[in-house]
Parts: structure tokens; C-alpha cells; sequence
């Protein structure tokens, strides 16, 4: 199959983007090398022809009101001929149709004297029989004409996507009406007459998105939205109108619909709770044939019916879903579903296979039982039509959850049925086709940017990592996945960006590279907010990527970041604060029309994740002070009550947006989950409080109640008096002693808080002059909202003159509070001269994969390369994809192919790094790689480990699994998003050192190298790890 975009012209054109990835070749001004299209004064007609599909009138109907919304003048529309005054016109048809055979004889002059472009023959012959492509261009002498800009289409929807993107480039988003993204104003819409615009094949077949999960939030808002009176089904053809056109506009082609309390084929029909006798298509149903929309279902329902359809059909006739006690029943079941699609005479996928009742596994299955409903599925498509050959009747066979088991294990499907391979539900891959599967049929994918389930549903907002996806769909793409690409989209409101992202790597992977996601983002940017330069809007969307992806919403709690060590929680709130401040500005300074769709889709995500955030943090800080004595538990359980009230309140300004015309868009549940499955609303996570009433009572000293706590970097004690994480006895503990601080470490803190509710001074002096505070006096409330922290630090240059190797820092305050502070301080040798790379520091090295210092790439001869090629030999590299992972960015080694090497031959990147201190015993090394599978069937995903020059360990990070089962540690990997994939070293000197990671297989994404000599271990639990040591 042909899969190229081409889009040329010839002569100067204006570039700015428009439909994304596509440079506008449009031009908005009058002049003597373009064909006016429409300007204030009038629009040319739009000529269709009769014998078109429908869905091809009815997108130029659509395409004329585009027109409308820029200019301000609608076109006309004609069918077959032009009134005889008619000089110019848009002619939009498909190739072979009568119309465009209608043209003048080549070489007439055209009016305005410019040469004619003829109308090539191997422009009819590039399109003749291929799937959903077009080309564009003025061409002379057709229908009359002495000119007409020619839409030509190989199909209905090849002529659609053209006309769809033509509406791009006029400046009509395809999120217009689900994102309230207000069309661009021009006087003049011109295309030049040297212009071409053209694409060819898409890269996937069947390219679409499945409306799930689709209560509390979608349901309500149809059924008030579209005033659909309680107790009717809400989905009907109003908003499935809505969905078809989005669909079409971002160039897919396919779509499952709702169907958890919802029968698409029957809704809207008058029949309510039961399922007509005769097979007759309702209204959603016929106007997805008229809009030339591919249907299917799900991959639990079987031949084009719902799931409910067979709920009130089974409490009527109380017929059980299982084949082998009720064959003749559901074969009755099934076929009512084909007949009916064929009398819609609607393009349909047809699923086939059979699940459980509910998307629960069957009960019995076994791969014979299931090969023998596959093929009797069949036979009632034959029967149902027999006009057609099997391989000419889509049907796809979803290996979701046990049936990917099965399918692993040599379970057949037929030559002419999609095998439609599933991811994790977290956007992970399970499978790729394996080498040996060829078939017409070919593989696709089902991919998740919603889900119900373990570990946790997540349905509140978008928080789909979106270089992860690139990672992805590209693996199922190089490995002949690519016949159908499927998106959860859950309520599709809140997933705007992921879905167009997913949609359009769909329709032209090749487009968007590794590095090209802050480009997409930026046109993005551009044509939805009507911004001359997206990048700082890009930039916004990406973090955000990384920030709310790092951990789901609803997997958030008071426990996720660490409030001791590493500043973590405080680090990761900073991140939110300047993604707020950032997106605010660019807010602020939108005209007020781009306001709505930049608040919709870039900054109310912003502003829910990060209120959550702190919310979570709020509760956590409340938590530990509690058992701290510090009164600023009060303070800071307050915050989170105050973020618990912010979250209804963001969500009321959401759902106020447009008159309303949101509401319940953001009713879906997401605060406090208890297990997998959603709350039924939002609860206030655990907070605690302490008496403002008193002071605080250590055991041990003279002065009665004291008002004063200390407490102090990576511990959770605090000072004076006694708490279990003081020492290990718990009490009687001396006064803390820091982690030792040297030269390449940070800072240390001590908090001087409220132990009681008086206000207090305090002093702060160190006994050795190279200490470094932050402030050495002060005063506390007795209320807790005015806490002290007093950094220390070191003057390095002092201390390496000074012979002490420690520090006291006393700390005194007016209630008789008293606290010293041991200082202890590692010395550590010159860095030699010229080097280059990490330095030791705090007991660790963390480095950012990205930050290598040497990488070498390697010729390998792949057992499988793109499109499942011969073998052949190819260069591969570890190469970053910018914004993958939790914190920066990911190392893939790219191309993606089939193999597994020895280290000598596989591709590596080395890491060098400066240690002086070595540990008694071994080092830790921690790779943090994406939370990627074994997609490659009966083979596990390699890297090796090198340091130095000595041998290389291979590491197989995923652990072994049953075919076609998940991992032991899988709801650990996705939950965090993250695989952690530990082994030892031995370090036993000083000075330089290298780690090499070397690829012995493509698949794994590295984000972050970890080396732990003792550091990481004696601090609190982090999430995210230790931030990035020094690199000189």
C-alpha cells in the first residue's frame, strides 16, 4: 500500500501552517497567479456530482459553511451542471466520476491569459484505486469552466480529507465546535494556480476512536446538552452528528461508539430498553452510512451489537452468552446484527471472536471452542452477503487481556480477520505481529488514552504521555501492526490533544519524527489560538505531558512525593507553579475569542492537576507536622481543605464555559480513590490537626511546655523531646546529626516551627566559620504560618583551608528551646584536569539519559526491519525522543527492528562519572526505562551493562511471563510509570569511571542512570529519585 504524503508547488507560496504538518498553500490576498476562491463579495459555486456517495455532500455542505465562517459568504452548490454564466468554480468529485471526464479539449486559451494547466492523466492514474487519497489543483476546461479548482478524491473520503483540509488551511480547526476554537477571518481565500496539494495512502487503514467509559460524565452531558428527556438514551443523533464530523475532520474513518447503556444501532429509534424484531437500522446507525463513516464495536461485542443489546434481549429470552449451551440463539443474535448493517448499507468493521459477558473472559474458553465461533461468525457473513468474498468484509478479532494469551499460543484467526492487538490499558504494548503471521488481514492495535480498571481507572483529565504514544504507535507500525489503530477515548472532552495526536500519527506517521512533538504542539498552538509563534504554548503542553503523566491523578496521594528528602514534593509543586504562571500569561494576553479553547484545552488541565497536587501535598505536610507537634499541621490542612473547595470551584468555571454548553464535563469522581474503581464522588483525603490550645511537652528538660519544633533535612523526627524516627530506640535520642554534605551535594535545612501558640525568637550560630546560613535570626508565630527555614550550606573555598571536618550549628530560642545541629563533611580530591561528565555527590550519581558523554552507533543486520522487510542491514543508535518519561526525556535505539546482538555489535552510550568515595561493599545501579513489554512474542527486550572495561552483564528488564500475560511487577511499572531495573557493581577506586549501556535489543527506552554509594539508601522514599548530580 502506498503511504506517502506529497505536497508541492510551483512557485512562491505562503507556509504557514495550518492543518498540522501541512504547509498552507493557500494564499489570502487577491493576485494575478491565483484563482480567488471566495472574498467578501462573493464565492465561487461548488460543483458535486450525482452519483457521489452522499458523505461527500454532505462534507461539501460543511465545507461551504467553512467558507462562510471565514469570508462571510456561503458558495453556492450545484450537482452535475453549472448555470452557463458560471466561468470558475470548486469541482469536488472522485476519480472515475462522470464530472470529471467533463472537460474542454487541451490548449484553449484561458480567459485571463494565463497558460492552462491541463488535467495530467497520471493524475487520474496516481489515484485510480487507491484508499483515501486526493490531490488538489486549479486545472482549466472542466464542466464548462475556464477554470476550477479540482478536488479530486480516490474515494468519498480521499475527496473529504481535502476538502477538510483546505477548511484547515482557510482557518477552521477541526475542534471548532468541541473546543469552541473560533475560525480565522480573511478577506480573500485564494489558491495559487502553480499549487499542488496532495496525499496519498494513509499509513493505517482504519484509523478511529471508541466513546467508553461513558458514565457519569458523557451521558449527562448529552442527555442535557441535547435535551434529551430522563430516561431515554442520550447518544443519538444530534451528538453522534458532532462525533462523525470530528472524526472526519481529523482525517480518520472509523469509530466504536458508546455502549455500556447504549445501543447505537437502535437509540433514537423510539424503542426504549429492547431491541426492535426486525433488523432495520436506526438513526445513528443510517447517518454514519450517509457521513461515510466506518463503524464497528467494541472488541467484546461481537458482529455489530452492543453489549446492552444483548442484555435485554437475554432478560427476555433468557438466553445465556455461552456458545456451547446456546449456539442457534446467539448465531439468531449475530446475524440480526450483520443483516442490519447490510441494510444501513453501512461500511462496517465487523468484530468477531466472542469474550464473556460484560468484558469478562469467557467461562470455558478454549482456543478450538473460539476458532470454531470465528468460523461460524463467518459463515453468517457469507450468508448475510453473498455477493461479497470474505476478504472483501472487514472484520477484526480483538486479543484483549486472555485472548492475547491464546493468540500467542498458536490460536488461529483467519486470513481475511485483522488481528487487533491490544496494549496494557496504559498505553503499553503487548504484542506485535510475530515475523511468521502474515495474512490480508494483517494486525492492529488498541490503544488506551481512558481506562477502568487495575490498577486504577483513570477518566478524569488528559494525562497521556504523549512522546510515549510516538514511542509506541511507532513500534506497531514497524512491525506491520497498522491495519486498524483504535483510541479509548473514554468521554473524548479533556482528551483533545492526545486524540488528534494519536489520529494524525495514524494518518501520516512518517510526518512526525522522534524529535517532533514540540513542532506538532507549536502548529497546534498556532492554529487553534490564533498565535504567530506557539512555541512557549508548545512547550506548556509538552511539560505538561511529562508533569501529569508522571503519576495519573487518581493515583495520587499523600504518600506519592517525598516531603523530607530531596525537596522532592516542594520540587514537583515548583514544576505546576511555573507551568501555571506560564500558562496564565499566555492566557492573559489571547484575545478574549481564543480565550475559551486555550482555557479548555491547555489551561484548566494546568490548573486541576496542579491544585490537586498541592492538595495531595497539603495533606501529607498536615500529616507528618501532626506527629512532628508542629502547629503548622493546622496550617496546612487547612491548604488542602481550601484545594478540595478550589477543585469544585475550577470545575464550576468549566462547566460555565460557553453558556454552559459543558456541564458535566467534569463531574467524573477523582479525589481520594479507595481501590481500582472510580468513588462515587470526592472525598477530603486523610488530614490532622494538633491543639492550638498548648504548647508542646518533651520529656527531659526544665522548662515546662515549649512552643518551638525542630526538625531537619531527610528525617521525619523532630527536636527536642522524643519521636520514633529520631534514633532507632525512639527516645532518650541525642540531637541530630546531618548526612554528610560535600562539594558537589546541596544544601541542608533545618525547620524552626510553631510548637505551641505563642510567638517565639530565635538565634542560629555555627561554631566553624565556613558554614553558610541562610538566616541567623527570627521569629515565629504562634499560629504556624510563619515557619523558618534556615538553609546551610558551606564556603567551600574556606573550608579546604580549615583542618575541621565538622560543623555545630546551635540553634536557641526566648522559650528555652535549644537544639545542635552535627555538620559532618566528606572531603573530596580536584577533579583532573579535562574532565567531563557526572561528579559523585550526596553519596550518589543520578544523570538524565540524555546527558551521555559518548555514544557509538552499530550496523546491524535486523531479522525484521519496517513493514516486516527481509533482513537487512541498517544503522542503529541510541537516540532521545524528547519529553518521553517523568522528568526529561527518553534514549531509544532507533530505528525499531527485530534483533538481538552481542554487545560488540549492538549500539551503546557511555555515562562517565567521578567518584570519591567508595562504599564498602557493592553499588547499586538503578536504569529507569519506560514501563514498555515484551511485544515481541516468546522473546524478552535486552540491554547490557558495562563499567569500564569489564565484562557486560546483560539485563533483561521485563520479567518473564506466560505468553500473552502480563509481567509480576506490571500494576507497580504502570502505576508509576516507570520500570526500575536494579543490578550491582563493584566500585573500588577513586577517579574516573564509565558506565556503558549497550542495546542488544531495540524496545527499551532509558530515562535515568542512578548509582547508588550509599546516599540513596539512607534517605527518605523519593518517586521521582534523586535530582541530577553536577555534570561538569
Amino acid at each position: 500500500m502506498l503511504r506517502v504524503l506529497y505536497l508541492f508547488a510551483l512557485g512562491a507560496l505562503a507556509l504557514n501552517a495550518a492543518a498540522l504538518g501541512v504547509p498552507n498553500v493557500l494564499e489570502f490576498a487577491a493576485s494575478a497567479g491565483s484563482l480567488t476562491l471566495a472574498s467578501a463579495d462573493a464565492a465561487l459555486p461548488i460543483l458535486l456530482d450525482s452519483t457521489d456517495a452522499e458523505a461527500l455532500h454532505i462534507a461539501a455542505r460543511t465545507f461551504a459553511e467553512d467558507v462562510l465562517r471565514v469570508v462571510g459568504v456561503k458558495p453556492e452548490i450545484y450537482v452535475d451542471t453549472l448555470p452557463a454564466a458560471v466561468t470558475a468554480a470548486i469541482v469536488v468529485a472522485t476519480v472515475g466520476s462522470a464530472l470529471l471526464g467533463k472537460k474542454k479539449a487541451n490548449g484553449a486559451a484561458e480567459p485571463n491569459g494565463h497558460a492552462q494547466i491541463p488535467l495530467l492523466k497520471d493524475t487520474n492514474d496516481a489515484l485510480e484505486g487507491k484508499w483515501e487519497s486526493y490531490d488538489v489543483r486549479v486545472e482549466a476546461g472542466l464542466a464548462g469552466t475556464a477554470e476550477a479548482l479540482v478536488v479530486k478524491g480516490s474515494d468519498a473520503r480521499g475527496a473529504i480529507f481535502a476538502l477538510y483540509t483546505l477548511s484547515e488551511h482557510f482557518g477552521v480547526s477541526p475542534w471548532y465546535w468541541w473546543a469552541d476554537v473560533p475560525a480565522a477571518k480573511h478577506a480573500v481565500l485564494a489558491f495559487p494556480r502553480a499549487a499542488v496539494l496532495a496525499h496519498g495512502e494513509p499509513t493505517v487503514k482504519y484509523r478511529g476512536f471508541f466513546l467508553n467509559d461513558e458514565q457519569p460524565v458523557l451521558w449527562n452531558w448529552a442527555a442535557t446538552h441535547f435535551g434529551i428527556a430522563p430516561g431515554q438514551p442520550p447518544f443519538q443523533a444530534a451528538m453522534y452528528e458532532k462525533v462523525f464530523e470530528l472524526v472526519l475532520r481529523l482525517r480518520g474513518n472509523y469509530m466504536w461508539p458508546a455502549m455500556w447503556a447504549s445501543m447505537f444501532a437502535v437509540d433514537g429509534s423510539g424503542v426504549v430498553d429492547d431491541v426492535p424484531s426486525a433488523p432495520e437500522p436506526g438513526p445513528n446507525q443510517a447517518l454514519a452510512a450517509r457521513m461515510g463513516v466506518v463503524m464497528g464495536t467494541s472488541h467484546h461485542e461481537p458482529m455489530a451489537r452492543n453489549q446492552r443489546e444483548f442484555t435485554v434481549s437475554h432478560a427476555a429470552a433468557g438466553a445465556a452468552w455461552d456458545y456451547e449451551k446456546n449456539p442457534d440463539w446467539l448465531d439468531a443474535f449475530w446475524k440480526f446484527g450483520a443483516e442490519r448493517a447490510r441494510r444501513a448499507d453501512a461500511e462496517t468493521v465487523f468484530t468477531v471472536g466472542m469474550r464473556g459477558d460484560g468484558d469478562l473472559p469467557l467461562d470455558g474458553a478454549n482456543v478450538k471452542l473460539l476458532e470454531k465461533i470465528t468460523a461460524r461468525q463467518q459463515e453468517i457473513l457469507k450468508e448475510v452477503y453473498p455477493d461479497k468474498p470474505l476478504k472483501d468484509i472487514p472484520q477484526m478479532w480483538a486479543m484483549y487481556k486472555e485472548v492475547m494469551g491464546y493468540f500467542a499460543n498458536g490460536l488461529e484467526v483467519p486470513d481475511e480477520v485483522t488481528a487487533l492487538l491490544c496494549d496494557d490499558n496504559w498505553g503499553n504494548l503487548m504484542a506485535v505481529l510475530p515475523a511468521g503471521r502474515v495474512s490480508s488481514g494483517g494486525g492492529g492495535i488498541y490503544y488506551h488514552a481512558d481506562y477502568v480498571g487495575d490498577p486504577r481507572s483513570y477518566k478524569w483529565t488528559n494525562t497521556v504521555p504523549l512522546a510515549k504514544m510516538w514511542e509506541q504507535l511507532t513500534v506497531a507500525h514497524t512491525f506491520r501492526t497498522d491495519k486498524i489503530w483504535i483510541c479509548n477515548v473514554g468521554d473524548l472532552k479533556n482528551l483533545e490533544t492526545p486524540l488528534e495526536y494519536f489520529m494524525d500519527l495514524g494518518y501520516d506517521l512518517g510526518r512526525w519524527g522522534r524529535d517532533s512533538l514540540l513542532a506538532y504542539l507549536r502548529e497546534k498552538a498556532e492554529r487553534d489560538f490564533g498565535l504567530e509563534d506557539g512555541t512557549e504554548t508548545a512547550e506548556i503542553m509538552a511539560k505538561y505531558s511529562i508533569l501529569a503523566s508522571r503519576r495519573k491523578a487518581e493515583l495520587l496521594d499523600s504518600n506519592t512525593y517525598s516531603i523530607v528528602s530531596y525537596s522532592e514534593a516542594e520540587r514537583s509543586l515548583a514544576d505546576w507553579a511555573e507551568l501555571e504562571t506560564r500558562a496564565r500569561a499566555v492566557h492573559g494576553a489571547l484575545p478574549d475569542a481564543r480565550k475559551t479553547p486555550f482555557y479548555e484545552m491547555v489551561l484548566s488541565p494546568v490548573l486541576l492537576n496542579a491544585n490537586l497536587n498541592r492538595l495531595y501535598t497539603g495533606a501529607a505536610r498536615s500529616n507528618l507536622y501532626a506527629t512532628q507537634a508542629r502547629t503548622a499541621a493546622n496550617v496546612c490542612a487547612r491548604d488542602a481543605l481550601d484545594c478540595f473547595e478550589r477543585d469544585q470551584q475550577l470545575t464550576d468555571e468549566y462547566h460555565a464555559l460557553e453558556g454552559g454548553k459543558w456541564g458535566n464535563m467534569l463531574v467524573q469522581p477523582h479525589i481520594n480513590y479507595q481501590y481500582w474503581q472510580g468513588p462515587m464522588r470526592n472525598s477530603m483525603p486523610p488530614v490532622s490537626f494538633v491543639t492550638s490550645h498548648t504548647g508542646s511537652y518533651p520529656t527531659g528538660q526544665r522548662w515546662g511546655a515549649l512552643h518551638t519544633r525542630f526538625t531537619v533535612s531527610d528525617c521525619r523526627g523532630a527536636w527536642p523531646g522524643d519521636n520514633k524516627f529520631n534514633c532507632p530506640l525512639g527516645y532518650a535520642c541525642p540531637d541530630p546529626t546531618l548526612l554528610p554534605m560535600d562539594r558537589w551535594g546541596r544544601a541542608r535545612w533545618v525547620d524552626v516551627g510553631s510548637g505551641g501558640n505563642r510567638d517565639v525568637a530565635f538565634t542560629v550560630v555555627a561554631d566553624q566559620p565556613w558554614v553558610v546560613l541562610s538566616t541567623t535570626a527570627g521569629t515565629i508565630t504562634g499560629d504556624g504560618k510563619n515557619d523558618a527555614r534556615v538553609t546551610i550550606g558551606v564556603d567551600w573555598d574556606a573550608f579546604d583551608t580549615s583542618p575541621a571536618d565538622e560543623a555545630h550549628v546551635t540553634f536557641d530560642c526566648t522559650d528555652h528551646a535549644h537544639m545542635v545541629v552535627t555538620v559532618p563533611i566528606v572531603r573530596t580530591p580536584a577533579l583532573p584536569a579535562g574532565f567531563k561528565g557526572a561528579v559523585q555527590g550526596d553519596g550518589y550519581v543520578a544523570i538524565e539519559a540524555a546527558h551521555f558523554q559518548a555514544h557509538r552507533p552499530a550496523i546491524i543486520d535486523s531479522l525484521e526491519t519496517a513493514g516486516g522487510g527481509a533482513k537487512v542491514a541498517q544503522t542503529h543508535e541510541w537516540a532521545e525522543i524528547p519529553f518521553y518519561g517523568r522528568t526529561l526525556s527518553g534514549l531509544a535505539v532507533l530505528p525499531h527492528a527485530r534483533f538481538d546482538v552481542a554487545p560488540a555489535e549492538a549500539p551503546s552510550v557511555t555515562y562517565d562519572f567521578f567518584v570519591h568515595a567508595v562504599p564498602a561493599g557493592p553499588v547499586e545501579v538503578n536504569l529507569h526505562v519506560g514501563p514498555s513489554l515484551n511485544f515481541f512474542l516468546g522473546t524478552r527486550l535486552a540491554l547490557g551493562v558495562q563499567l569500564d572495561a569489564g565484562d557486560v552483564k546483560r539485563i533483561e528488564p521485563i520479567p518473564e511471563a506466560k505468553l500473552g500475560d502480563l509481567p509480576a511487577d506490571w500494576e507497580h511499572v504502570v502505576a508509576n510509570e516507570i520500570r526500575e531495573v536494579k543490578t550491582l557493581i563493584d566500585v573500588t577506586t577513586t577517579g574516573k569511571h564509565s558506565l556503558t549501556v549497550y542495546g542488544l535489543t531495540a524496545g527499551v527506552v532509558l530515562e535515568r542512570v542512578l548509582l547508588d554509594f550509599g546516599g540513596i539508601a539512607a534517605r527518605d522514599h523519593s518517586y521521582l529519585g534523586p535530582p541530577e548530580s553536577v555534570i561538569v
